[in-house]
């Protein structure tokens, strides 16, 4: 396992721990995370900030790997992957995701792109 799957590990088990403190340290400062109906969110603090409040409201978080690519130098990532869990008094299950990676020379994600 590379470090942009070590970077997943890392960052999939925050979100299924719905704990982001540690975020920033996982991605560059100057970090780019797109999504889809959402603006560009630039910079680990804001990308922290915004993870945060997207687990809000979520409970037992359930995430699951699907399938993972690696690029073989280890800094480029693709995942499929599900998302479950308890919100507003309802289970939601196995809701597909996919996920894009790219790390910089000092292992940090540099780019983040989700798709659902």
């Amino acid at each position: 396992m590379g470090d942009a799957a070590q970077a997943w590990e890392q960052l999939s088990g925050m979100l299924a721990d719905g704990e982001v403190s540690e975020l920033p340290d996982l991605y560059a400062k100057d970090a780019l995370y797109l999504e889809p109906y959402n603006p560009p969110h630039r910079g680990n603090l804001l990308i922290q900030a915004y993870l945060k409040d997207w687990l809000g409201g979520k409970d037992e978080i359930t995430i699951e790997s699907k399938k993972v690519i690696e690029s073989d130098d280890g800094r480029q990532l693709g995942v499929e992957w599900t998302i479950s869990y308890t919100a507003a008094g309802r289970r939601w299950g196995d809701l597909p995701r996919a996920s894009f990676f790219e790390l910089g020379d000092d292992g940090r994600i540099e780019y983040h792109r989700d798709y659902t």
